[in-house]
C-alpha cells in the first residue's frame, strides 16, 4: 500500500549459494553469506522480470552470494495495472514501485519474510533502458530522505537525451501524436496481449532532467553498459553518463551487441556462447 492505494509488485526473489566461510576465496570475487547484500535487477519499457540477460544474472549473482530481486513495475508483466491508464506508466509510479520495493529492506519483518535473514542492504542495482532513469531518480529520492544507498549503480543502455524518444516513436507510429499515444504487444499475466501506450507516458520520460543525476552522492559507483550495435538509444549516451560521473565511472562496450545485447546477424561469437531460441528473442525493451 502506498498514499493509500493498495497494488501488488511481482517480484522473483533469488537466494545466494551458501558458502564455507573457513574456504572462501577472497580473489573469486565471491561473497560471504554473513554479508546479506541485494541485488535489485530493474527492466525498461514494455519489459517484464525476466527479460533478455535478468534471469541469466540473477543466477549469476547467487553464485557470487547475492540475494538478487527482481520485479515487475506496474502495468508490466505480472503486478497490478498502472493507477491511472491515462497517464499510462510514469516515473513517479516507478519510484512509488521502488519505494514498495525498499520497504522490504528497511522493515525487518520483511526482511525475516522475504529474504530469511533478519539483516540485508541493497548494495546493488542493475537496471535497464528506462529502468536505468528509475534508478537514478530513486537514488535522488534516498539521498533527500537521508537513506541509505546502493554502492553500485549499473546502467544498461539507458538513454541520456529523451529527444531521441520522441524521434523513436515518431519514426515507429506516424500518428501517434495525433491519435494520443500507440499500441504495444508484451507478456501480460501470464501471456502476450496488446496494450495501449498513452502520449503521456513517453512524454514524461522524455522529459527526465538527466544532469541532476550528478548530484548522487559519490559513494554511489557508476557503471555503464552499452552494446555497440544499439539500435534504439545512441551510443553517445555512454560518452555523456561517463562525463556526469566523472571520477566515479566505468564504462564497458559490447561488440556486436544491440539494445536488449543479443547478437546482431552475422555476430561471429567468437567465445562460442550458446545461442537462445528465436522465441526467448521475442521478450524485447527499449
Amino acid at each position: 500500500t502506498m498514499n493509500g492505494l493498495s497494488y501488488q509488485i511481482a517480484a522473483i526473489v533469488s537466494y545466494p549459494e551458501k558458502r564455507n566461510s573457513s574456504t572462501a576465496n577472497k580473489e573469486d570475487g565471491k561473497l560471504l553469506c554473513k554479508e546479506n547484500k541485494l541485488a535489485l535487477l530493474l527492466h525498461g519499457s514494455q519489459s517484464h522480470k525476466n527479460a533478455i540477460y535478468q534471469t541469466l544474472l540473477a543466477k549469476r549473482l547467487a553464485e557470487f552470494g547475492y540475494w538478487v530481486l527482481r520485479i515487475d513495475f506496474r502495468g508490466q508483466g505480472d503486478s497490478s495495472d498502472n493507477c491511472d491508464p491515462g497517464l499510462g506508466r510514469t516515473l513517479a509510479q516507478d519510484l512509488e514501485d521502488l519505494s514498495t520495493v525498499y520497504q522490504t529492506v528497511s522493515d525487518r519483518s520483511l526482511r525475516v519474510q522475504l529474504y530469511k535473514t533478519s539483516t540485508i542492504s541493497l548494495d546493488v542495482v542493475v537496471a535497464h533502458s528506462r529502468g536505468s532513469l528509475a534508478m537514478f531518480k530513486f537514488c535522488l529520492k534516498l539521498h533527500a530522505a537521508g537513506s541509505p544507498l546502493p554502492s553500485h549503480l549499473i546502467n544498461c543502455a539507458g538513454r541520456y537525451d529523451g529527444r531521441g524518444l520522441i524521434e523513436r516513436c515518431t519514426r515507429l507510429h506516424p500518428h501517434w501524436q495525433a491519435e494520443g499515444g500507440f499500441w504495444a504487444n508484451g507478456p501480460r499475466n501470464g501471456e502476450y496481449k496488446d496494450f495501449w501506450i498513452p502520449l503521456s507516458e513517453t512524454y514524461n520520460i522524455a522529459g527526465v532532467c538527466v544532469p541532476e543525476f550528478a548530484t548522487i552522492p559519490q559513494t554511489c559507483s557508476v557503471m555503464s553498459c552499452y552494446g555497440m550495435c544499439d539500435h534504439i538509444v545512441p551510443i553517445s549516451a555512454a560518452s555523456n553518463y561517463a562525463r556526469l560521473f566523472e571520477g566515479r565511472h566505468s564504462l564497458k562496450l559490447i561488440e556486436n551487441a544491440d539494445h536488449n545485447y543479443y547478437g546482431i546477424e552475422g555476430d561471429p561469437n567468437a567465445l562460442g556462447l550458446p545461442i537462445r531460441r528465436w522465441s526467448q528473442l521475442l521478450t524485447t525493451s527499449s
